[in-house]
C-alpha cells in the first residue's frame, strides 16, 4: 500500500543535533551547571520527563525570545534534508515533524522546508522574555498518540504511513506506524525498526520510501 504521510523527528534527524535543549545549554554556557545534572537524572528515572522539561525551562527564565531563538538559527540541517522533504512532496506524501524540541526551531524548519504540519513544545514567554514556564505538547515516547490523532483526522491507514527518526524517543511513534525508520541511530535501536540507515544523509530515506509508493 502506497506511503501517503511521513513523520518526521526533529532534532538529529531533520538536524544534525541530537538536542536542541542541550545546544541552547551549551550555547549560554550553563550545561555544566545543573542542565546535565537534570538529564542524568531523568535518564536514570529519578525525574519524569515533564519535571525534567520543567527544570531545564526554568533555566532561561528571564531570557530574550529573540536571543534563544538567534542560538536555535545556527542550527545545520542534516544533508540532503531540504532535498528529501521536496522529494517526498513531489510524491504526493503529506510531511509532519513530531518533535520533543523547541517550537522555536521546529516551526521555523516546517516554514522553511514547506512541512504541512508540527508538532513540538513551547517555551511560554511574555513582553518577549521567557518565563521559565513551558508546554509540553509532545510528550517522550509518547509520540504515537499524535500519530494515530493525526492518521484518523486524515483518513490516513497505519500502512499508508511512515516514520523517519534516530531512536531517542521515537519508539512510540514507529510502533504506530506501518514503516518505520531508524536514521543514524545512537544506542538501542527500536525493535519496530524495519529498515536502518547509517548513512547520514536523509537521500536514502526517499529510496526506501520510493519502494512503497510504486
Amino acid at each position: 500500500m502506497a506511503i501517503k504521510l511521513a513523520f518526521f523527528d526533529c532534532d538529529g534527524t531533520l538536524t544534525t543535533i541530537k538536542s536542541s535543549w542541550e545546544y541552547v545549554h551549551r550555547r549560554l554556557d550553563i550545561w555544566n551547571e545543573k542542565a546535565d545534572q537534570y538529564q542524568t537524572l531523568f535518564r536514570a528515572g529519578k525525574i519524569d520527563y515533564h519535571e525534567f522539561c520543567r527544570r531545564d525551562a526554568l533555566l532561561w527564565r528571564g531570557l530574550l525570545v529573540s536571543r534563544v531563538t538567534e542560538i536555535l538559527r545556527d542550527i545545520p540541517y542534516q544533508n540532503g534534508c531540504r532535498e528529501t522533504i521536496r522529494a517526498l512532496k513531489e510524491k504526493g506524501i503529506y510531511t509532519v515533524i513530531l518533535s520533543t524540541g523547541l517550537s522555536l526551531l521546529i516551526n521555523r524548519i516546517r516554514e522553511d522546508l514547506c512541512i504541512d504540519m508540527a508538532f513540538a513544545n513551547d517555551l511560554l514567554s511574555e513582553n518577549g522574555y521567557l518565563t521559565g514556564e513551558i508546554k509540553i505538547n509532545v510528550d517522550f515516547d509518547k509520540k504515537d498518540l499524535l500519530v494515530e490523532k493525526t492518521l484518523a483526522d486524515m483518513n490516513i491507514t497505519k500502512e499508508q504511513s511512515c516514520a523517519i527518526g534516530d531512536g531517542e524517543g521515537d519508539t512510540g511513534m514507529f510502533n504506530a506506524v506501518g514503516l518505520p525508520i531508524a536514521f543514524c541511530p545512537e544506542g538501542k535501536i527500536p525493535g519496530s525498526a524495519q529498515h536502518v540507515v547509517r548513512n547520514p544523509s536523509l537521500s536514502d530515506i526517499v529510496r526506501i520510501i520510493g519502494e512503497y509508493c510504486d
